[in-house]
């Protein structure tokens, strides 16, 4: 029986040593598993850390863009305030052109009548001398008569 216990114990053993080399290999291939896992969590942590920088610096970048164009839309309201008020007084001076064209030519019609009237009194007064003339004279035929 001594012999069947060694052998049972031998057996038992060879059995633990299996055991022992297949939780060894298990041991060595989770490791190796470890390992990669680690070295793949360092990659992927590196490239969150880019991507977070690139997201912050992106973010950044549209802040900037948003002031930007908060700027440029405060510009754009002073210069549309700007045209309404230049517009408003191209208006007021188109009118008050239209105004001083228009008393313009009454102006220029009024004068015009103004130099006939004078051209016709012109003609009145040279047709009234020579008439004051011609009854002059007569006048002093008769008297010398």
């Amino acid at each position: 029986m001594c012999e069947q216990q060694a052998k049972d114990a031998s057996l038992r053993a060879e059995k633990a040593e299996e055991e022992a080399r297949q939780l060894q290999k298990k041991i060595q291939t989770i490791e190796n598993d470890l390992d990669q896992t680690q070295e793949a969590l360092m990659q992927v942590n590196a490239k969150l850390e880019e991507k977070e920088k690139a997201l912050q610096n992106a973010e950044s970048e549209v802040a900037a863009l948003n002031r930007r164009i908060q700027l440029l839309e405060e510009d754009l309201e002073r210069s549309e305030e700007r045209l309404a008020t230049a517009t408003a007084k191209l208006a007021e001076a188109s009118q008050a052109a239209d105004e001083s064209e228009r008393i313009r030519k009454a102006l220029e019609n009024r004068t015009n009548m103004e130099d006939d009237r004078v051209a016709i009194l012109e003609a009145q007064l040279a047709q009234a001398k020579l008439i004051a003339e011609e009854s002059d004279k007569k006048y002093e035929e008769v008297i010398n008569k």
